[in-house]
């Protein structure tokens, strides 16, 4: 187990946690969407207070007066407070009354610029990456213009496809049906030419 600090030691982001205090203010429950009651509390040591958050059962049980025992619980930034947490690891543990000193002043969950700038600085670095390479593995990209959605296009995405033809020509040819009629057509105005030539033949 990790040695136990103060809470004047106690920084946003820190994990496993240990640390004795006493309990100063429990404040009204909260519920949340999942039906759990969630109270901010203050405790303190002889370094100064912090708030922590008591969950459910632990909320209900514990008093003011009370000495606990946090174990493995973590700090992080809520609402700009920092604030203490037994997270899913954690325990908090009940390990006397009343006989503990402790300090008010100065309270580490006031509004610090530090602490801030702090939490400004991770928020940007888990946010530049994405905004930056426009997400991994190629996710937040516009769909190529020129193909399918899903698929690379080859070639010049700005030129559009080829007209299919009525019975599976392209670029406009006439289906073989129509080519046929086309070609007779052609044949018998060829059959008239030569047979008026024939005609004016048999004149002269």
């Amino acid at each position: 187990m990790a040695a136990e600090i103060v809470i004047k030691d106690i920084k946003p982001g820190q994990k496993n946690i240990n640390v004795i205090c006493i309990l100063l203010d429990i404040g009204k429950p909260t519920r949340t969407k999942d039906g759990h009651d969630v109270r901010s509390c203050k405790v303190a040591d002889k370094t100064g207070c912090i708030n922590i958050s008591l969950w459910d059962e632990a909320g209900d049980i514990l008093q003011s007066g009370d000495i606990l025992r946090l174990v493995k619980g973590y700090a992080a930034m809520w609402k700009g407070s920092l604030t203490l947490y037994t997270g899913k690891v954690g325990e908090l543990n009940k390990i006397g009354e009343f006989c503990m000193q402790f300090s008010e002043l100065p309270n580490f969950s006031e509004p610090n610029p530090e602490y801030m700038k702090l939490l400004e600085q991770q928020n940007k670095q888990r946010k530049s990456p994405t905004e930056d390479q426009g997400g991994q593995n190629g996710q937040n990209r516009p769909p190529h213009m020129g193909g399918p959605q899903g698929q690379q296009s080859s070639g010049n995405n700005s030129r559009p496809p080829r007209p299919m033809a009525p019975g599976g020509g392209q670029g406009g040819r006439p289906p073989m049906n129509g080519l046929q009629g086309l070609q007779q057509a052609v044949q018998m105005q060829q059959s008239n030419i030569n047979m008026g030539n024939r005609g004016r033949g048999g004149r002269r």
